[in-house]
């Protein structure tokens, strides 16, 4: 009778049920763990003004928890979707940095620029175009005419009439299109200055 009472002995039963309910703590804590979704990630980088392609995209599985919904699922085709914001090599696609036409108003213009550039000037990066109107000592003093331009990239001359200054092609607000244009007609002295390092692929 003794060691029945030991057995229903309410301490011993309260303890079981703590051990099994420490179990399934710990199973659902490594399913959730383990567990991951399917979203995109870009094969390239991916600039502002884009038409994303058969190939600049690719499914991967990745563990976005909390944070899924900032990500475009894998059931969204993002093909012929517009790029909004840089989107480096490997990067899971955000949802922000696609969408319409209307979303981005940028124009693609190609600036020379004397000397040497800074190393973080890539693509991908921003940078603000810094102009100098031509005078008769001179140059005025440089001012800021295009904020957060964004570098497409180096643009190659190997012609004959190679110019020796670099050039750049860049993406620049519509708004500041023609300032900088007017700019470039002028020959006012052209000088970019990083804001930002390219993005990188992700880990």
């Amino acid at each position: 009778m003794s060691a029945r009472r030991a057995w229903l002995d309410p301490r011993l039963v309260i303890g079981v049920a703590l051990v099994l309910a420490s179990l399934a703590g710990v199973w659902l804590v490594v399913q959730q763990s383990s567990s991951s979704d399917r979203a995109w990630a870009a094969t390239r980088t991916l600039l502002p003004g884009d038409t994303i392609a058969a190939g600049d995209v690719e499914p991967v599985d990745v563990r976005l928890p909390q944070s899924h919904e900032r990500y475009l699922d894998s059931s969204v085709e993002p093909i012929g979707m517009l790029v909004a914001s840089t989107v480096g090599e490997g990067e899971v696609l955000p949802v922000r940095a696609v969408g319409e036409a209307r979303a981005v108003s940028r124009s693609a213009v190609v600036i020379e620029v004397d000397g040497a550039l800074p190393t973080a000037v890539r693509a991908g990066a921003l940078v603000d175009v810094w102009t100098a109107a031509p005078s008769d000592d001179g140059f005025d003093a440089p001012s800021v005419l295009v904020d957060e331009a964004i570098v497409v990239g180096l643009v190659e001359d190997d012609g004959i009439l190679a110019s020796a200054a670099a050039q750049l092609e860049l993406l620049v607000p519509s708004d500041a299109t023609a300032p900088l244009l007017e700019a470039i007609a002028d020959e006012h002295a052209l000088s970019v200055v990083p804001l930002a390092q390219p993005v990188e692929a992700a880990p």
